[in-house]
């Protein structure tokens, strides 16, 4: 990147005459500075995420790429229970035995059967 010099576009390779934004080490239009998944502008304040050298909206990574939640279908935000590489949403997983949803600071007391059931240690 180039202070300098003239100022190239990332994504369009065009000169940038005025107002350009700063990102992922390239200068780019503030119009160019898109989501690589739904091609919306990212502002710049916005939080962003990288995939293949181009931004990634917050909307379209918690959507994109985000692991899902087995039971839910929503994606996992932090922690999670995983288990045969199927992941869980904490609350989303009740005990077979007492009926109780699990909760994160449980997560030691967390028993899995042989048949993949999660009970509470103490309910086995």
């Amino acid at each position: 990147m180039s202070e300098g010099g003239p100022k190239i576009c990332h994504a369009c390779n065009q000169n940038i005459p005025n107002h350009w934004v700063i990102g992922l080490d390239h200068f780019w239009h503030q119009d160019c500075f898109t989501c690589g998944v739904c091609s919306r502008v990212v502002d710049a304040k916005e939080t962003f995420y990288v995939k293949n050298d181009r931004p990634v909206c917050h909307r379209c990574q918690t959507k994109n790429f985000v692991e899902k939640c087995k039971v839910c279908d929503e994606p996992i935000i932090g922690n999670r229970l995983i288990h045969l590489d199927i992941h869980y949403h904490y609350t989303c997983v009740n005990c077979k035995k007492c009926g109780q949803p699990f909760k994160e600071d449980q997560h030691d007391d967390i028993v899995i059967l042989q048949n993949g059931d999660f009970v509470h240690k103490g309910c086995k």
